[in-house]
């Protein structure tokens, strides 16, 4: 079973920054997936390919946040920007959700951080919705949902609580389509 972990660096890491940070993931055991910035930082997704590769990536990189599982991470843009208050006061005022263990303000948007073992995703969407009006909103996930994060999110839209993973269609046609073209 693939296990995967978010890191995030304090800032925007240049290109050679990047690919330096791409061979000491490789050497703790870790291979970065994907990579994106916002608010002035960058995130990547790593599969931890040895049983100590969090340890060993959260050593090589002790100013950087390690989560594994990965956090979620969402671009929340509000369709007017006098919304924008009120979601930076909802995700990073003293009032938050407990899973959203960060927030930074964008320009026009709100990026937020959330643990959703602890916070699920639809609850993070309903405030969003709260606060923006329904659907008034765009919300970008910064790094790719992992299978269980939205089959949990689709049961909770769904009201269909048992609904996982192994319900989810797209991961297995995606494994019907590798065997075709091989």
């Amino acid at each position: 079973m693939k296990q995967f972990a978010s890191v995030r660096f304090a800032d925007v890491l240049a290109a050679s920054e990047r690919a330096a940070a791409t061979r000491t993931l490789r050497s703790a055991g870790a291979t970065a997936t994907s990579w994106n910035e916002a608010a002035g930082r960058t995130y990547a997704l790593v599969e931890l390919a040895v049983p100590d590769a969090r340890t060993r990536t959260i050593a090589a990189f002790p100013d950087a946040r390690v989560s594994a599982p990965p956090d979620v991470v969402l671009r929340v843009t509000p369709d007017l920007p006098r919304r924008l208050p009120a979601l930076i006061s909802t995700f990073g005022g003293a009032g938050r959700p407990v899973g959203v263990v960060a927030s930074a303000a964008e320009t026009n948007a709100l990026v937020v951080e959330v643990d959703v073992r602890t916070t699920p995703l639809a609850t993070i969407v309903a405030l969003v919705d709260v606060e923006t009006g329904a659907r008034a909103r765009r919300i970008e996930p910064v790094l790719p949902l992992d299978d269980d994060t939205l089959a949990s999110f689709a049961g909770d839209v769904l009201g269909e609580p048992s609904l996982d993973a192994t319900r989810l269609l797209e991961p297995y046609v995606e494994a019907i389509l590798e065997k075709g073209r091989a």
